[in-house]
Order: structure tokens, then C-alpha cells, then sequence
């Protein structure tokens, strides 16, 4: 026993450090020998390449047998496969990527992306070191740097995004592919999300997704949390604009197989109005978070993958002292996950999440009073189930969610009937199921031509039922049954389903890409929609109905490793042409004098755009430059308010040895909006066009173990004076940001 025992011990030593490791690389669906591909090991300047029959040989002996072994061709996704799992099972199989943007790091010791197993379309991701290099304040700064992304931040500093022109409450915001949006009014605010423990945030264009649900008609935002340590503890400041001072402690613990990041964020930060006078008459925001991210890998032959679970809390409070109006919210998740093999019942994910949502309004000045209450609970159940056969992979899924709105507004307002809802429970169940099959093409006898076939559906069930209705003062009793029948009473169901074909051609050094994705989506009223329905008299109530949409879009995507140019790493395009068709779509108004607004169904709206990026990577990975476009058309701007027809930006980023410096200039048209008046029905707002620069640099620091860095990044530096509601927009921000790691 004690032979063999040593004879074990002498043979993992060998293959850690003597030993050579020989195999093959093929392409995993048509089988054909791959040549060209990158070998590397991470964290080195080893590497090798595979030869014309995709035969490969690599030295180990220098090596942990933990390290990464990586495996690259700009046709397919990235592997990573540890030294030693790689010596038993040498033979590589490549999973090709008909549709290559950013490259999105895949294999059985990362997680892949679940973007990846939707329908194919347009992608951006933003790896996490974009954040610090360029000094963002928050996520919803980054997402900003894209062409189709346009950020809106309210008075109270809640940021939300649009993406292709769409309303913020078109795009669904996930972490970890847990749903983030209120149901109350299916927004979030993305300057909650805490960077420090973010590895990459994926963009999703268009209304294309049926995984996620409804309701993500401009598109899907995925923020990846880590599930690796690459520091034990860290922490930030950050000074700037607007007396703001932020600080984040984030401390990580790697444990076998265990993985633990623990976040905490606190700031402040105080804006003045426009030819105020009295410090007290502006805005104060204040915000704290915390969170937990835990990772378990888990690695038996019954039970392979990924079990995460994630929980937050974010603490906000606004006071805006010139209007007398104040917000308190308190926003928690929990969510756990399972993804990966389990047993006979092969790949697998499992989800459960619970949403507490608890918010206090109030205002009290000339124009009235009124207090406002919302205690929103929501709890998600999801499973989904993978099957690969080769040449046809199929997904199914199911989801659950069961939520209550305890909601009181209390109001008196000047001059206007207090009539509808003072309080009430309303309960929602929503149930869905859906289905993609991808059916992949043999391709051609060299595995060059690659031509998909993909067909998803997906079938919504909601249930909304009323409890505890109170009604305010001025509310004539014997209208209560007519007028409130319908509201918080509905049984809706649809079903959406959506085709994609895609052709790909791959070559030793390009890559390009070929789609067309067409199919419906829906979008039912929230519980926010319907509640305004209770503030309009009896007799002009009509009840809301589901937002329906047609959508069509038409891609293409070159990528290219050229050889004959000199420092010249990779040359990336991304164009497509997209054209939406909306049926009862939802438009949200306010009258004036009343800040509270209500929503209605506006019949039929279009919309259509171009778009597209260009984009360098230069001197190996040390430099970078992207220029994007885009232009929209909108049939009825008042269904689309404060959106930018065009967009244009160009940015160039460098990084030589301890020195990151980054530049971006962009420009956009005129943005309109509408606000209906009493009298005279809709008039029109316009903020004129404009085009401004950001621009960073960020020093790298080290101390002996110590890391850190040192960044400035300034927001808008071309003065812009355009106001709205007595606030500056556009304005000039800078920030001074320090961290240190250990």
C-alpha cells in the first residue's frame, strides 16, 4: 500500500513540474481540427500554438498545477482549464461563437454568461477594470460610455438608463441574473450598485430576451458579480463635485472551494439650485450600502457547478429643502443560485430570490401636501434546464413570482378634488414558462461557414387581485363598486415568440457575423400604473391593457487579427438596423401642479434606428480607441420623452506601466419632452443639442504588499449652463478618487 501511495504522490509531482502535455483542438460541432488557436498559461509570457491538424504540445514543468491554461481563437469562445484537469483530459473541444463582441471569458472553472444561451443579439460587455481606470462614479456613469445607452438622473440623484431611445422602465436590470427592477414601477436605480466586487457588466440590446421575463423591450443590463479573490481587503475614497465624499470597504476570503466578498458604501452629497443663495435651499442625498456575495464551487461527479448567493441593502434618503420635498427607501435582495450539473438530471439552474422594497414620500409646500407610503415584497422562484445534443441545444424554464404593494398616499392638493386611493393591498402572481432551441448547421467541410437557426417561446400568466381599499375624503360612496370594479382585477395571458437565423464565417484571423432576429414581446401595466388610474374622476377611468411590440433587427459583426499590421492587435465592427411597432403602448403624464403621474394606453407608436461601433486595440492591449453612432426615429414623442434622436462618442485609452489616461468626447441631439396642461392639453419642453468631453487619469501604487491607485476623472468639462427646474444639467463634475488594497 505504502508503494503505491509513493508511486501516486511521484506522479503528481510529474505533473506539476515535469511534464509535457500533448493533445488535440477541435471544433465541438462539426469536429473539424482547429489551427491557429493560443495556447497560454494566465500570469506568464509562455505560450504555444496549434499546428494545421490542431495537434498541440505544451510545457507545464514551470508551473503550479492550479494555474489556467488558456485557449483562444478570435472564432470561438475563450477556455479555461487548470494544468492539472488539462493533463487528464488533453483532447480540447472549442464551442464556436457565431457572434463575437467583447470577448466573454467561458469554461467549468468560470461561469458563462446566461446572455449567451438567449437569442443571439447585439452584446456589450464592460469588463469591472473600466471602472477603475477611468474613475466612474457609478454604474450608471459606465453604461453611459456606450453609444445606445443615454443615463437619466432624477433630482434626487436615482439614475436610470435608456437604452435605443426606449423609457427607462423598457430595460430589465439584473445582478447575477437576479431581476432588480421594482414590480412597483419596473425602474432601478442604478447608482445603488457598489462597483467594488463587480467583474463585468453585460449590455444586452433589444427586445430579443424571453429568459428574463417581459417587459425588457430596449434591453437587458446583467451585472456580474466576482466569485474569485483577487485582494483580501480594499478600500476607497472619493472626493468631488457637489461636496460629495464616498467610502468603500470591501474585504474578500477564499476558503478550498468558498468564496466571500463583503461590501459596505457610504456618501454624501449636497447640490444647490440655480441663483440660490441659502445652502440649506438645495439638495442633500445621502446613501449606505451593503452587501454579501458568496460563492461555493462545487465539484463531485453528482453535483458540478456553481451555487452563489447574494444579499444587499441600500439606504437612501433625499431632501430637497427648496420644494419641501422629502424620500426614505430602504431596497433588499436575497437571491440564491445554482448553476451547473446535478446528477441524471444533467445541466441545471435553480433560482430563489426575495425583494423588499420600503419607501416613505412626502411633500408639503404651496402647491399642497401629500404622504406617501409603499411596502413592496416580491418573492421570484426560477429553474431552467439545459440540454446539448451536438448539432441542437435546448432550453426550458419556468418561473414564479408572488408579490404584495401595502400602499398609502394621503394628499391635499391646492384646487384639486381629492379623489381615488388612500390606501390599499394589491397582490400580483405571475407565472411563465419558456423555450429556446438552437438548431446549428453541420457547416462547411473545414468548419469555416456556420449557419444557426433559433426559435424561442415564451407564455406569461398575471393574476391581480385588490384588498383593504381606503378612500380619501372627497370619494362619492355610491361609485365605489362602478368606478373601482376593474381596477387591481386582472387575468392577463400572452405568448411571444421570436425567430433568429444567423450565418458566420471563420477564418484563422476574422471572424464576421450575419442576423436577422424578428418576434413579439409584452409588457403588462405595473401596480404603479394602475394605481394612477384611481386619481382621475369615475367616469373617465379606463382600464389599462398590456403593451404589445413587434420588433425586427438586422446585424452584422467583423472581427479582425491583422497580420500585416504593424502594433495593430484586433479591428472589431458592429452595425445593425432595428425597427420596433408598439400597440396600446403605455405613456405616463403629469398635470400641472400635480407631481404624482398617471399613466394610459396611447394606441399604436413606432420607433427605428441605426447604430453601430468601431473599435482598435493596439500595441498589446496597451492602448485602445472606439467611435459609435447612433440615430432614431420616434413616431410620438410624448410616449418617449427627453431622448436623444442621435448620439455620437469616441473615446482613446492608454495604460503604459503605472500610468492609465483616458479621453472620451461625445455629442448629442435635442432632447423633447411633453407635460400635459389643463387647458390647453400637451406642450412642449426642449433641451438643446450639445456635445461635451470626459477625461481621467489613474496612477497605480505599490507599497510593499500594497496596491492601490489614485484618479482623477473630470465629467463634462466643457462649461454648459442648460437648466431645468432651476437645476444645472449637463455640468461640469470632477472626482478625485483613492484606493488601496492589500
Amino acid at each position: 500500500m505504502k508503494k503505491i501511495y509513493f508511486l501516486q504522490l511521484f506522479l503528481f509531482v510529474g505533473i506539476g513540474f515535469g511534464q509535457e502535455i500533448s493533445g488535440s483542438i477541435e471544433d465541438r460541432i462539426t469536429k473539424a481540427s482547429l489551427n491557429g488557436v493560443n495556447i497560454t498559461v494566465e500570469n506568464s509570457d509562455y505560450g504555444v500554438s496549434s499546428d494545421i491538424q490542431g495537434n498541440y504540445t505544451i510545457d507545464v514543468s514551470s508551473f503550479e498545477t492550479d494555474q489556467i491554461v488558456k485557449f483562444q481563437h478570435i472564432g470561438y469562445e475563450e477556455l479555461f482549464i487548470r494544468i492539472d484537469r488539462l493533463s487528464n483530459g488533453p483532447n480540447v473541444k472549442l464551442n464556436p461563437r457565431v457572434l463575437q463582441f467583447e470577448t466573454i471569458e467561458t469554461s467549468a472553472d468560470k461561469r458563462k454568461p446566461t446572455i449567451e444561451k438567449d437569442l443571439p443579439q447585439t452584446v456589450s460587455i464592460i469588463q469591472s477594470d473600466a471602472f477603475e481606470l477611468r474613475g466612474f462614479t457609478d454604474a450608471g456613469d459606465l453604461l453611459a460610455t456606450d453609444q445606445s445607452v443615454q443615463i437619466e438622473e432624477s433630482l434626487s440623484g436615482r439614475k436610470t438608463i435608456s437604452i435605443r431611445s426606449g423609457n427607462a422602465d423598457d430595460v430589465l436590470i439584473l445582478y447575477n441574473g437576479f431581476r432588480l427592477n421594482r414590480s412597483f414601477d419596473n425602474v432601478f436605480d442604478l447608482s445603488l450598485i457598489d462597483m467594488q466586487n463587480v467583474e463585468q457588466i453585460e449590455i444586452v440590446k433589444g427586445g430579443h430576451s424571453v429568459l428574463y421575463g417581459p417587459d425588457a423591450f430596449s434591453g437587458v443590463v446583467n451585472i456580474v458579480p466576482k466569485n474569485a479573490k483577487d485582494k483580501w481587503v480594499k478600500f476607497s475614497q472619493q472626493f468631488g463635485s457637489y461636496q460629495s465624499g464616498f467610502w468603500n470597504l470591501n474585504g474578500q476570503v477564499h476558503i478550498g472551494e468558498s468564496f466571500i466578498s463583503v461590501s459596505q458604501k457610504r456618501g454624501t452629497y449636497r447640490r444647490l439650485f440655480e441663483d440660490s443663495e441659502v445652502e440649506d435651499s438645495g439638495l442633500l442625498s445621502s446613501l449606505t450600502h451593503i452587501s454579501a456575495d458568496i460563492n461555493q464551487k462545487f465539484k463531485h461527479h453528482l453535483l458540478y457547478g456553481d451555487f452563489d448567493m447574494n444579499l444587499t441593502e441600500d439606504k437612501q434618503s433625499f431632501e430637497n429643502n427648496r420644494d419641501n420635498n422629502t424620500i426614505n427607501s430602504t431596497n433588499q435582495l436575497v437571491g440564491m443560485r445554482y448553476s451547473g450539473s446535478m446528477g441524471p438530471l444533467g445541466e441545471v439552474e435553480f433560482g430563489y430570490g426575495n425583494h423588499n422594497l420600503k419607501e416613505v414620500q412626502g411633500l408639503n409646500n404651496l402647491a399642497g401636501m401629500i404622504l406617501r407610503n409603499l411596502d413592496h415584497n416580491a418573492q421570484k422562484f426560477e429553474s431552467r434546464k439545459y440540454i446539448n445534443l451536438n448539432r441542437l441545444e435546448l432550453m426550458f424554464s419556468a418561473q414564479m413570482e408572488e408579490s404584495l404593494l401595502k400602499f398609502w398616499d394621503d394628499r391635499n392638493m391646492s384646487n384639486i378634488t381629492q379623489i381615488g386611493l388612500k390606501g390599499a393591498h394589491l397582490n400580483r402572481s405571475h407565472f411563465g414558462i419558456a423555450s429556446v432551441i438552437k438548431l446549428h448547421s453541420k457547416g462547411d467541410d473545414v468548419g469555416r461557414w456556420m449557419t444557426d437557426l433559433d426559435v424561442s417561446f415564451r407564455q406569461d400568466q398575471v393574476k391581480d387581485r385588490k384588498s383593504k381599499l381606503v378612500f380619501r375624503s372627497d370619494h362619492e360612496d355610491e361609485n365605489d363598486g362602478k368606478a373601482f370594479l376593474n381596477f387591481g382585477e386582472n387575468d392577463w395571458k400572452h405568448s411571444i415568440v421570436k425567430v433568429s437565423t444567423i450565418a458566420s464565417k471563420r477564418q484563422p484571423n476574422q471572424t464576421m457575423g450575419f442576423w436577422v432576429t424578428t418576434g413579439t414581446n409584452v409588457k403588462f401595466p405595473t401596480l404603479q400604473h394602475q394605481i394612477s388610474l384611481t386619481d382621475i374622476p369615475s367616469d373617465e377611468i379606463i382600464p389599462l391593457l398590456p403593451e404589445k411590440m413587434k420588433s425586427l433587427e438586422i446585424g452584422v459583426s467583423i472581427i479582425n487579427q491583422p497580420v500585416a499590421i504593424e502594433n495593430v492587435d484586433q479591428i472589431e465592427f458592429q452595425g445593425s438596423f432595428f425597427r420596433n411597432d408598439y400597440i396600446d403602448k403605455l405613456r405616463l403624464t403629469y398635470l400641472l401642479g400635480m407631481p404624482v403621474g398617471y399613466y394610459e394606453n396611447i394606441g399604436i407608436a413606432d420607433m427605428m434606428g441605426f447604430e453601430g461601433s468601431f473599435k482598435l486595440k493596439l500595441y498589446n492591449g496597451h492602448m485602445a480607441a472606439e467611435a459609435g453612432f447612433s440615430k432614431y426615429n420616434v413616431s410620438d414623442l410624448s410616449a418617449f420623452p427627453f431622448k436623444s434622436a442621435s448620439k455620437l462618442t469616441g473615446s482613446v485609452s492608454g495604460n503604459w506601466k503605472f500610468i492609465s489616461i483616458n479621453y472620451r468626447w461625445f455629442s448629442e441631439s435635442e432632447q423633447i419632452g411633453w407635460i400635459r396642461l389643463p387647458d390647453s392639453g400637451f406642450t412642449e419642453i426642449e433641451l438643446p443639442p450639445y456635445s461635451n468631453y470626459d477625461m481621467s487619469v489613474t496612477l497605480d501604487i505599490k507599497a510593499g504588499p500594497l496596491k492601490g491607485k489614485l484618479s482623477y476623472s473630470g465629467r463634462n468639462l466643457k462649461k454648459n449652463d442648460t437648466t431645468l427646474a432651476g437645476l444645472l444639467l449637463r455640468d461640469t463634475r470632477k472626482y478625485i478618487t483613492f484606493n488601496l488594497a492589500i
